[in-house]
């Protein structure tokens, strides 16, 4: 993996979400040698919607945590890729919804991302 470009499409996925939101905070160490990228952030919504997320690089494994929830911290929704939910089809790979775990294929940021601004655009539309 191109870490050089993973931490761009990062970055690129934040500043995307920088139409839809209020307060963006991103923190990341990129070490080439090592071959190891660490990032993580928080992105503010305009109506209160929270996304926090974690994307962890070393040359033997890649983690990622993606936590939607709403302005009170209720969860949306979450993608990760943690060693649970071995029933699941899709294992590692997961998405949590309050009340159940679906299958899901790996994402990143920019997809997580995307997903928020459709429900944001949809919730738009209903007001």
């Amino acid at each position: 993996m191109n870490l050089d470009l993973r931490l761009q499409d990062i970055l690129t996925a934040c500043k995307i979400a920088d139409w839809y939101s209020t307060d963006i905070t991103i923190d990341y160490d990129l070490d080439l040698s090592l071959g190891i990228l660490f990032a993580e952030g928080r992105i503010v919504f305009h109506e209160g919607s929270i996304l926090e997320f974690t994307e962890s690089i070393t040359p033997d494994r890649f983690r990622y945590r993606y936590h939607y929830m709403s302005a009170k911290e209720n969860l949306i929704f979450r993608y990760d890729n943690a060693p649970h939910h071995h029933e699941i089809s899709t294992f590692r790979d997961h998405k949590h919804y309050p009340e159940k775990v679906v299958a899901s294929e790996p994402v990143d940021l920019r997809k997580v991302i995307d997903d928020i601004i459709g429900i944001l655009v949809d919730e738009g539309n209903e007001n």
